[in-house]
């Protein structure tokens, strides 16, 4: 038993270390994508299409839409798509077309699916609809700047990209969940991408933002090959870096807007995206224990008896840890929730390593009101 207890003191002790090194990482690896070249957003504009998936309105629903109507660029359409013509998002587009009657504005109502993920059937629907070779597909909670899409097209007209997306944010957060949620957002999921990117450049895409283009888009299969998964945004941009393109990553900081949540539906959401990471990167799931430096050290304090090291060890982890949440979340992307309340990183910290533990655990997950199982290459079927 003695040996058993060293043997879990030892580990807590080596994953605590191995832990500052990432955070360490995660500095490194924000200060040479932060430290890079802008792009120029005044290079020449290709003719493009956001196509914006919906299912019920988003919190700040018209606000959110309406920013892609006042975009700063020569040519761009708009296309919703909604799969129920009783969704509450009809309304708001309706208003929006009246109130932007120069803009090219449409939208889809189609029921049809080619999977079990809904919003992929729905980009399917929305295809047949769509002027423009270059193609935007962004969610109904995100709210950009008018030079968006100048920062996010460019690169499209180059060969060898067949991709951009952007790192994000959250714009408000009105209640304790949804504020857990935001920073985690810019204190712990932002950071890993951006160690990602360092260590193996950009194999996927973030849902917020991915642009491609219809050619790109067909040679992998089109929007069939991920109708069947969870992780959408994950597979379009694995397939797409696995056909030989390249994925980039934009300097444009996107923002998505929160409602009020409850903490039972915060958890739920957090558990899928760890399950859905844990289907499509297993290994790179096992390797997020490391971002939950502040839990282990907490462990390994109460194991070891609240000994001098071990303090001296947590006084390390929350330093360290609060400096790459604000360097990263606060200096680089502009997050005034964590400034506010980066207090609370320790607390997401570990809700964080519940969270994992509960996504290593089980398969199942919940989203928009069915039901479904993972298997293990990151399809999902969907149970009673």
């Amino acid at each position: 038993m003695v040996i058993f207890a060293t043997a879990v003191r030892f580990l807590l002790f080596s994953l605590t270390i191995a832990a500052l090194a990432y955070y360490l990482l995660s500095i490194l690896a924000a200060t040479r994508f932060f430290s890079q070249t802008r792009l120029n957003t005044d290079s020449p504009s290709l003719p493009v299409t956001i196509m914006i998936p919906l299912c019920g309105a988003d919190a700040g629903a018209y606000e959110n839409y309406a920013t892609f109507c006042r975009q700063d660029y020569s040519e761009y359409q708009i296309v919703f798509g909604v799969r129920d013509n009783q969704d509450s998002s009809i309304p708001i587009i309706q208003k929006l077309m009246a109130d932007f009657p120069a803009r090219d504005v449409e939208l889809v109502i189609c029921p049809e699916t080619i999977g079990p993920n809904l919003k992929v059937s729905n980009l399917q629907n929305m295809l047949g609809r769509v002027k423009h070779e270059q193609i935007v597909i962004v969610d109904g909670d995100v709210r950009v700047g008018e030079n968006y899409l100048r920062h996010i097209v460019p690169p499209l007209s180059g060969r060898k990209v067949g991709l951009v997306t952007c790192l994000y944010r959250a714009a408000e957060a009105s209640n304790t969940a949804s504020i857990l949620e935001a920073i985690g957002i810019t204190a712990e999921f932002q950071p890993g991408v951006l160690v990602a990117r360092l260590l193996e450049g950009m194999r996927f895409a973030l849902g917020a933002t991915m642009a491609t283009k219809k050619k790109v888009l067909q040679s992998i299969g089109g929007f069939q090959v991920i109708a069947d998964y969870l992780a959408d945004d994950f597979m379009l941009g694995n397939l797409i870096w696995k056909a030989g393109y390249e994925v980039s990553l934009s300097s444009y900081i996107a923002q998505t807007i929160q409602g009020p949540l409850k903490f039972r539906s915060m958890i739920r959401h957090q558990i899928r995206l760890a399950r859905g990471i844990r289907a499509c990167r297993p290994i790179g799931n096992l390797g997020l224990i490391l971002t939950n430096g502040t839990t282990l050290a907490v462990l390994y304090t109460i194991l070891s008896g609240a000994s001098e090291m071990s303090f001296l060890l947590l006084g390390s982890a929350l330093a360290v840890r609060l400096t790459m949440s604000w360097l990263i979340g606060v200096r680089w992307l502009g997050d005034e929730i964590l400034r506010k309340y980066i207090w609370l990183v320790p607390a997401r910290d570990v809700l964080s390593f519940f969270i994992w533990c509960l996504g290593m655990a089980g398969k199942k997950v919940e989203w928009r009101g069915g039901r479904f199982e993972l298997l293990n290459d990151g399809k999902m079927v969907r149970v009673s």
